[in-house]
């Protein structure tokens, strides 16, 4: 385990981190949350090292491996990304390289081999026990589970955008199975089945994890801790983000509860001070009082976390149809993205739309804003639909010139003007800073602004395209209960499924370039999901049964012959493998007898004896190569043929 003790950090005249301590224990999954800028990605940093702290310890075991997933992007050199993931396995890498090295080091060696015979053993053991043999197998099913196709392994990176990349250097962890696993915002880049799959393998993963994620249905799933960093300090909670909410609500509580009877005894002891000040006999009581409530330090609470403090509505309701969709096709130069689509979106609705990334959730929402148009098919708009766009690229179109506050302002509906300031402290900025200039602000900084500027916009009809990206939980809270009040109609694109839970009914699954409805919220669109699965299940089998029943004598007959060859072919195969497990065994055997006779000073006395075994040693060699060569083949045949029976079962 890594152990932390009584550090402080500091960035210039501002304490980050005030004697923070912390025991990561083996095996435990903690996640680390608190506002943005709270020092969440500082401490992870002086983690690895990266950063020194300004006093404290950081007790790391020896030999310990940290594997760190930062959220900017990384660069990573030139190469496959099959290859790029492979190497993050780099003491596997390593010991290929040094095991083929001794293999030609004893093919061309006549002299005493008995010390590079013990190192090429030592390292195969090694190889085989880090799982050298299925490693390229594992990095392609990462790599799938991370939603690249087969035919991108062998492309390089640079063919990718920066998402993709961060995914790429996601797997490369993953395969490197460090002791502990420190992960900044992974979710950022990922679609929802992506994200999925991501959960599920980071279950079955059994080292240390240190998870900074806003995204509260991914910690709620994975932690077995939280660990909230507020003020400088870090306050622990067992359990999931559902156990931290109810606990820190019963925690402040508790805290005004005490806060309270400390304003009543400060109170009783200023009377009895007041009371008795200037009677001589009751002086050293009196003096006593006063200096415990000069030491007595005020319960301090928790300010309350950012509320928009006003309800967002429609400046003019929308007819019932807002947006239709008639046999609406789009494409990309001859891909087709989206094809004969028909959607009706009515007033109030609050809809998700899921999918893969490019099945054209995007294409979709930019059709719906006018930026691109339908290549065949029609859509048409409500007469009074008034349609705010919120995207990633919407920060493109802001003032660069303008401060934060004038940049709203410029855009707002009239009655919203008295409540910018609120707006934008609730989207993190606040005091003196509405008057930065865009032009020197984040990428996150001017996400926000975006933000702020499309709730306090004159629309009807919300469009929002990852809203949730650059917040952090507080905003993020904010964020729902203002649009879950919206009296207009919602459509959002989002991974943030505790986002999603709170606010939609209605889910749009974009696949295959066509659509399909659900009704509910993201939870109830899994039920759905994993009970049309097994609907699909049991009607294979039932149309299987079906199909069975109706076979011909003659089909009957066909399949058997078919069976019967199949079944010579796998009694072949089984054979085939027996036959090199047993030689392979032959061969170790009399390889360790060459060995131990290699080794033997006294055989060297024997020229020809000493030739005559290294020789038969070679052969050995050769032999073991040539029959694990025909086992793996055997072996890759046999798997094939009874993959192919298994479908053949099912189909």
């Amino acid at each position: 385990m890594l152990q932390i003790h009584e550090l402080n950090y500091s960035i210039g005249q501002r304490e980050l981190l005030s004697s923070v301590s912390w025991v990561i224990k083996a095996g435990k999954r903690a996640a680390l949350i608190g506002p943005n800028g709270a020092g969440k990605t500082t401490l992870l940093r002086l983690l690895t090292g990266e950063i020194k702290q300004e006093a404290g310890k950081i007790i790391r075991p020896k030999n310990y491996t940290i594997g760190y997933l930062p959220q900017e992007e990384l660069n990573l050199q030139e190469n496959s990304i099959l290859g790029l993931v492979l190497e993050g396995s780099s003491e596997i890498i390593g010991l290929e390289k040094k095991i083929t090295e001794l293999h030609e080091k004893l093919e061309n060696s006549s002299s005493d081999n008995k010390e590079i015979l013990q190192q090429l053993g030592n390292f195969e053991q090694r190889y085989e026990l880090l799982g050298g043999y299925r490693l390229e197998a594992e990095a392609k099913a990462i790599l799938a589970g991370l939603g690249f196709e087969n035919k991108d392994f062998d492309s390089s990176i640079t063919q990718f955008s920066g998402g993709w990349r961060m995914r790429v250097y996601l797997a490369r962890l993953l395969i490197q199975k460090p002791d502990l696993l420190l992960l900044d915002e992974p979710t950022n880049h990922l679609d929802l089945p992506s994200l999925e799959w991501l959960e599920q393998y980071l279950l079955t993963f059994s080292g240390s994890m240190v998870i900074v994620s806003h995204d509260r249905f991914f910690i709620d799933r994975l932690a077995h801790e939280i660990y909230e960093l507020e003020f400088g300090k870090l306050t622990h909670y067992p359990g999931n983000y559902h156990f931290y909410e109810k606990q820190k609500e019963k925690n402040l509580i508790l805290l005004q509860k005490k806060r309270e009877e400390q304003k009543a005894e400060r109170e009783r002891q200023q009377k009895f001070i007041d009371r008795f000040r200037y009677k001589n006999t009751k002086a050293t009581q009196v003096q006593s009082r006063v200096k415990q409530l000069e030491k007595l330090e005020e319960i301090a609470i928790p300010p309350p976390p950012p509320r928009i403090n006003f309800k967002l509505t429609s400046e003019v309701q929308s007819y019932k149809d807002v947006v239709k969709f008639i046999n609406m096709s789009f494409r990309y130069n001859n891909n087709w993205v989206l094809e004969n689509i028909n959607l009706n979106i009515y007033r109030g609705d609050r809809i998700a739309m899921v999918g893969v990334n490019g099945a054209g959730k995007t294409t979709l929402t930019r059709l719906m804003v006018k930026q691109l148009s339908p290549v065949s098919g029609d859509i048409q708009f409500g007469q009074r639909t008034k349609i705010g766009y919120y995207a990633q690229h919407q920060v493109e179109a802001l003032n660069q010139d303008l401060t934060i506050y004038d940049e709203v302002e410029a855009t707002v509906a009239t009655r919203y003007i008295p409540k910018i300031r609120n707006i934008l402290g609730v989207f993190q900025f606040s005091g003196d800073d509405v008057f930065k200039k865009i032009n020197i602000l984040s990428g996150g900084e001017k996400a926000r602004v975006s933000l702020a500027k499309i709730l306090l916009s004159p629309v009807n009809f919300l469009i929002m395209d990852e809203p949730t990206n650059h917040l952090d939980m507080a905003s993020k809270e904010a964020l729902e209960i203002a649009l879950a009040d919206f009296d207009g109609t919602l459509l959002i694109i989002s991974h943030d499924r505790y986002f999603l839970d709170k606010l939609v009914t209605r889910i749009i699954e974009i696949k295959d370039h066509g659509l399909k409805e659900y009704e509910g919220n993201y939870s109830d669109y899994l039920r759905f999901r994993e009970k049309e699965t097994e609907n699909n299940e049991a009607s294979k089998k039932k149309t299987k049964q079906k199909n069975d029943f109706k076979k011909t004598k003659e089909q009957k007959k066909i399949e058997a012959n078919a069976r019967q060859q199949i079944s010579k072919k796998r009694n072949h195969l089984k054979q085939e493998i027996q036959f090199s497990e047993a030689k392979i065994e032959e061969l170790e055997r009399r390889k360790a007898e060459l060995e131990e006779l290699l080794a033997d000073p006294d055989t060297y006395k024997n020229s020809q004896l000493a030739v005559s075994s290294q020789k038969e040693f070679n052969e050995v060699q050769n032999g073991l190569r040539e029959f694990f060569e025909k086992w793996e083949k055997a072996q890759e045949e046999l798997e094939g043929l009874l993959a192919k029976i298994d479908l053949s079962n099912n189909g």
